[in-house]
């Protein structure tokens, strides 16, 4: 642990002390390495190349901090260090769309920013004005403060219904950015409930059904509502909806078994981390991949992990899940056994949502990555061998699973609980394109109304016969841009270093 009371403020430390922030830690800290070295290629010939590393190293350092504080405040300097510093990597294609989603994603970050703030002022008075983990996990928690807290964070996180920026921000940010998103940084929200929120809490524990069924809702209308689109990065935008709904459950069972959940959620992060990310990465080089087989296993390969094929990190953490389920003391308005029946139909679900991927990467008129593809052939081979390191750290993860978390492997009964909703998926998937199923034309691809509201939100702030001001003739615009060619790499070289040497010290320090 690293003492900073006597620098900063009372309680101020930063450390990986205990069996959970540990792997999430070292987790995150794997998917920032895999991500920032596809980036090194995939961003080697951007004219915006700067920009872009600039607000990767950001988030990198709001990430990594968020996860090793062990006082409120500092992971709240590292949580809105993330998210202001992720509108970056939204924007970066500075597009039409690129700035609306932009404009979307930075208003209700700091909507999400007031709502934590506003919380954990709250739980800081109820404490005593203390700010360690320790003393507000004694603390009972209040209705307001939670309220607070949930929603502060549930919009970090992007479970329904507060998931309105995920679909807008994935399609628009490169690839690498759009992994990051959902493979690390939306667990952000979810590791602020997991520290905020404690699960023995009695006003938790009374709150944690609603939270199941909130779960419940967020997996079923991610997978549904990725089904109407033919965008692949929006699908699985809406696919990382559905999958936050389930870490939303284990979350909620937390209360209703106790800690015996938490290694099957801390393993469902990191399955959910490596697969998203590999999808993600893929959806980016998509035009690549015709007529190349190797490449389009690498796709397989995690899309079947994520439809939880036997022998699969999927199979393990979504057997744990069905078994932590099965142990919880539900109230007596929530089936046990429906509930269960209900995470069957998701698997079919999510095995469908899936091939309708497949299928929408291999349309002649997705061509979103063919011109990023001809751009850097001559880094094709390195991105490709990140991918297949991704890939294959996805699948050796079982075997991590059960030996550090102590997760049981399935029996055959369960797998073949596993295997028929993806054999149904396939003959469901067959039919659609046998028999021709469609919905109505206008129902696909549709804009979401929250665009609508968010511009109008900006004419609020900045309206449109706004009276500019008259500066005066003069600019100091050249000296500016002589000083950040000077200052640019100068900068980011500088914040890579002392981000590398907190880390190190860190890592050290908990050894």
């Amino acid at each position: 642990m690293i003492d900073l009371s006597n620098w900063l403020w009372p309680g101020a430390a930063l450390g990986l002390g205990d069996e959970f922030t540990r792997p999430w830690w070292y987790f995150s800290l794997l998917l920032w390495l895999l991500f920032g070295g596809f980036s090194l290629l995939s961003q080697r010939h951007d004219p915006r190349a700067v920009r872009y590393w600039l607000f990767f190293v950001l988030c990198f350092a709001g990430n990594m901090l968020l996860i090793a504080a062990l006082d409120a405040v500092s992971f709240y300097l590292g949580f809105s260090l993330l998210s202001l510093s992720a509108y970056g990597l939204v924007i970066h294609s500075n597009t039409a769309k690129a700035r609306r989603a932009g404009r979307l994603y930075l208003q209700l970050a700091v909507l999400g920013e007031i709502l934590l703030f506003s919380g954990l002022i709250l739980r800081a008075s109820a404490a005593d004005g203390r700010f360690d983990w320790h003393s507000w996990q004694t603390v009972p928690l209040e209705p307001l403060t939670l309220t607070l807290l949930l929603l502060g964070l549930g919009l970090k996180a992007g479970f329904w219904p507060l998931h309105w920026w995920l679909p807008q921000a994935h399609p628009v940010a490169p690839a690498p950015a759009s992994a990051l998103l959902s493979g690390v940084m939306i667990k952000a929200g979810l590791l602020g409930m997991l520290m905020f929120l404690p699960a023995t809490d009695t006003l938790m524990q009374q709150w944690a059904p609603l939270l199941l069924v909130i779960g419940l809702i967020s997996a079923f209308y991610g997978i549904l509502a990725g089904l109407l689109y033919t965008q692949p990065k929006v699908i699985l935008a809406y696919s990382s909806v559905s999958q936050m709904g389930y870490l939303l459950l284990l979350f909620a069972l937390l209360s209703l078994t106790g800690v015996a959940a938490l290694p099957v959620l801390l393993a469902y992060v990191v399955h959910h981390g490596m697969a998203k990310g590999s999808l993600f990465l893929y959806a980016g080089m998509a035009g690549e991949a015709a007529g190349r087989i190797w490449r389009q296993a690498l796709f397989w390969l995690a899309a079947l992990s994520m439809m939880a094929l036997p022998l699969s990190s999927g199979a393990l953490v979504k057997t744990g899940l069905k078994t932590q389920l099965a142990a919880a003391n539900l109230p007596a308005w929530l089936n046990g056994g429906a509930l269960s029946q209900l995470l069957t139909m998701g698997a079919v679900l999510t095995a469908l949502l899936l091939l309708h991927l497949a299928a929408q990467l291999r349309a002649p008129n997705n061509k979103q990555s063919n011109h990023t593809a001809k751009a850097s052939a001559v880094n094709s081979a390195g991105r490709w061998a990140f991918l297949t390191l991704l890939v294959s750290a996805l699948w050796l993860l079982p075997w991590f699973m059960v030996q550090q978390w102590q997760l049981a492997w399935p029996t055959l009964a369960q797998y073949a609980g596993l295997i028929w909703p993806l054999l149904l998926a396939l003959l469901l998937r067959w039919l659609w394109y046998k028999l021709g199923w469609q919905l109505p034309a206008y129902w696909y691809n549709r804009n979401a109304a929250v665009l609508y509201y968010s511009l109008r939100l900006k004419r609020l702030y900045q309206p449109v016969s706004q009276q500019q001001r008259q500066w005066p003739a003069f600019s100091l615009r050249p000296l500016e841009r002589r000083l950040n060619r000077m200052l640019q790499l100068l900068v980011v070289a500088t914040t890579a270093l002392l981000c590398c040497l907190m880390f190190v010290a860190l890592i050290f320090s908990a050894v």
